[in-house]
């Protein structure tokens, strides 16, 4: 439900807002775009975004100064900066910029969708403001569609295809069918696209509560098929029901350990978090399961995702039924995910998921989140070191080595050795030089 009204409380309520506006009061200053748009429908708002005639570059400091924000270049050419700051622990950004075009109305006709068109003078009392709606953006998003602005929007920047999806999803908006068309037409241009953008707009796709309709709207622009391939189509259903049956299996194991939800929203990377990462990995599997590995490396993701990537695809019955035989300790379960390289909250969670028919069931998955609470992705040490292989059982660096320590873990890992004393009569009777 738009609620215009409530437009001017949602801003004046805005952490720091009455002081920007006070700064704009003897400027031609607008605030335009997304938190309009948010405000208009009661969203939370994280982000404001301003644009002057003239250089606010100098205003952008002052405010930096007097909220003890952090002022940096987005981009210096075309003076355009971001003032962040902390609030309440949620991150906030403040965006300022010149126009875009010589005047307000053709900056505004330069932007993605009407929803996004929208202008607020900030050098006015706010009550008596009037919204600048040039292209009808509050009636689409009254009657809740998305539209662009122009019929050349998606040529001119083809990433708002992607955007239009996150905002239709998001949003619970229906794509206007000429805009449909448009992006339908103009697909191909995402090749022109960086990797970096593209992954970004993907995983708020996947992230979002409805993803379920994003990966419709993603398969109706054509941009699923071109960015995942011919498959996208044909497995549309079969996605669409892996990612609920993931929501659901984590949900219920989150009701009865609520610590799940914390490593779901935990980020490997910025943008992406390990319940995107999961569900991204395991939806473009069932495509092709060298799908994910490709997109890791096209996308520029970063080794840690990479790997974890990697391990997640490699998962199969082999893998859970060792799972089914670890010892009940987090030594023995960091071992055995490292052997897989994978961050061990990371599996339990991909576990938790895998195929009903040999997937461990929510009670065995449950026992043991408080095992692993506080493990890391990073190894645990050995029992024994190198000083005592070569001085006791006479190894030598390299593969003998290497092979005694190897079987050291993995009998940790099956609970034949659980402390020093026990490791050293292991390796003694099974690996001391007879030369």
């Amino acid at each position: 439900m738009v609620a215009i009204d409530k437009l001017s409380d949602a801003l004046q309520n805005f952490p720091h807002f009455d002081l920007l506006h006070t700064l704009c009061s003897t400027k031609d200053a607008y605030l335009v775009g997304g938190a309009i748009r948010d405000a208009l429908i009661d969203s939370p708002l994280t982000d404001l975004d301003l644009i002057f005639p003239e250089d606010p570059t100098s205003l952008a400091r002052e405010f930096a100064r007097e909220i003890g924000g952090y002022w940096f270049w987005l981009d210096k050419e075309r003076l355009q900066s971001r003032v962040v700051v902390t609030h309440d622990a949620v991150c906030l950004n403040y965006d300022f910029a010149l126009f875009r075009a010589p005047d307000l109305e053709r900056d505004l006709l330069d932007r993605d969708f009407t929803i996004n068109a929208l202008a607020l003078r900030l050098d006015e009392d706010l009550s008596a403001s009037s919204l600048l709606d040039p292209y009808c953006g509050l009636e689409a998003l009254q009657q809740s569609f998305l539209c662009m602005v122009t019929k050349d929007s998606f040529a001119n920047d083809p990433l708002r295809i992607i955007k239009g999806v996150r905002h239709a999803t998001a949003l619970e908006l229906r794509v206007d069918s000429t805009t449909l068309q448009a992006m339908q037409r103009e697909v191909a241009g995402l090749d022109r696209v960086a990797p970096e953008r593209i992954r970004q707009e993907i995983w708020k796709i996947f992230s979002n509560a409805q993803a379920a309709q994003g990966l419709q709207l993603l398969n109706e622009c054509g941009a699923g098929e071109h960015l995942f391939g011919d498959g996208f189509a044909r497995l549309l259903t079969e996605m669409t029901e892996c990612l609920a049956a993931c929501r659901v299996h984590w949900q219920h194991l989150a009701k009865e350990e609520p610590i799940v939800g914390d490593w779901l929203a935990q980020e490997i990377e910025q943008g992406l978090s390990n319940e995107t990462l999961l569900l991204s990995t395991f939806i473009l599997s069932l495509i092709d399961s060298s799908l994910p590995i490709f997109l890791a490396e096209k996308w520029l993701l970063s080794r840690k995702s990479k790997e974890n990537i990697a391990a997640i695809v490699a998962l199969d019955k082999v893998a859970l039924n060792e799972f089914a035989v670890i010892a009940r300790n987090e030594r023995a379960y960091s071992w055995w995910a490292a052997r897989y390289r994978i961050d061990p909250k990371l599996l339990l969670l991909a576990l938790a998921v895998g195929p009903p028919n040999v997937a461990p069931a929510l009670p065995e998955i449950k026992a043991w989140v408080p095992l692993i609470a506080h493990l890391n992705d990073q190894r645990p040490k050995d029992l024994l070191d190198g000083h005592w292989l070569r001085r006791e059982l006479g190894l030598k660096d390299g593969p003998e080595m290497t092979k005694a320590l190897k079987l050291l873990r993995n009998a940790e890992i099956s609970g034949q050795v659980s402390n020093k004393d026990e490791a050293r009569k292991f390796l003694a009777l099974n690996c001391r030089n007879k030369d």
